[in-house]
């Protein structure tokens, strides 16, 4: 009778465990699937025609007519190029900016040893700073110096909001670094520079890849400068997404596929590099 008893206690804790499992499982799922809803809704009502789109309905005929209407935009094709320069320029620029300042401040020597934890707080601050509260001033500054409209104006306020977030990732990276191996590199006649690019940045690749990745997400999904600081030959995709809804009206089904268009290179860059950027993401957390 006992072992009869021990048999369904076992029986009993072993089901409950499964239970629990299936549980988390189907919960993960629910809100997983919750999560992707909305993606996946707009990547559904692009294979619609306007008509179907004002309705929303689950069973539909598809088509393409309305990704061909996008595609077919010559103009999309400029925003699309004028976004790629942004995030191509704006992230490498903020990256050669970022790292190096992240290593000045955890192994340069300054006059004051005070002063490196003052200017990593200074980066840190800014980004904190919404572009709204410096768009008056830094509107006028862009007038007087003929920068309104140019994609060089922009990529320029790109590198000012989004260095600081290389440098706040990366400095992390670089403070765990032993600095054991710079003091020798130092006595064996390595230069600051060469302590860097031969030693930091190697040991340190990942928490660079991610921080790459983030300014680069964050470029590409830009509204607010670009919408303010730019005309239509220079001006981003999510500019060219808006007008969709404010020049020419509300069309549901080319909003939806323009902007399926657009998430998908970050999809796509996300998807490529997610063990990289885990990695780093979950490394700058726990570290530091």
């Amino acid at each position: 009778m006992s072992e009869r008893t021990l048999v369904q206690v076992q029986r009993s804790i072993r089901m409950r465990h499964v239970w629990k499992k299936v549980l988390m499982t189907a919960l993960v799922y629910g809100i997983a699937i919750a999560y992707f809803f909305p993606i996946l809704y707009m990547f559904l009502s692009g294979f619609k025609t306007e008509q179907q789109a004002v309705m929303p309905a689950i069973f539909f005929k598809p088509t393409l007519e309305t990704y061909r209407k996008v595609l077919s935009d010559p103009t999309m094709y400029q925003y699309l190029r004028n976004s790629l320069f942004q995030v191509l320029v704006g992230t490498g620029v903020s990256l050669l900016l970022g790292v190096p300042a992240s290593f000045a401040l955890v192994f340069g020597r300054l006059k004051h040893p005070e002063s490196n934890g003052k200017f990593y707080l200074w980066f840190i601050t800014t980004i904190l700073l919404p572009p709204v509260a410096v768009l008056i001033p830094l509107f006028t500054w862009y007038q007087q110096l003929n920068l309104i409209n140019t994609p060089y104006g922009l990529m320029m306020a790109y590198v000012g909001f989004h260095t600081p977030i290389v440098v706040w990732m990366v400095h992390s990276f670089f403070s765990d670094l032993p600095g054991e191996i710079f003091e020798a590199a130092e006595i064996d006649g390595c230069s600051k520079l060469q302590q860097l690019t031969r030693i930091a940045i190697p040991l340190a690749r990942t928490g660079i890849i991610s921080a790459g990745l983030l300014v680069a997400v964050f470029i590409w999904n830009e509204f607010f400068l670009g919408f303010n600081l730019t005309g239509n030959p220079t001006a981003t995709l999510p500019v060219y997404m808006s007008r969709f809804r404010e020049q020419q009206g509300m069309f549901v089904a080319q909003l939806s596929a323009s902007s399926t268009i657009a998430v998908l290179p970050a999809i796509i860059l996300g998807w490529m590099t997610q063990k990289a950027l885990v990695k780093g993401l979950t490394m700058g957390a726990v570290k530091g």
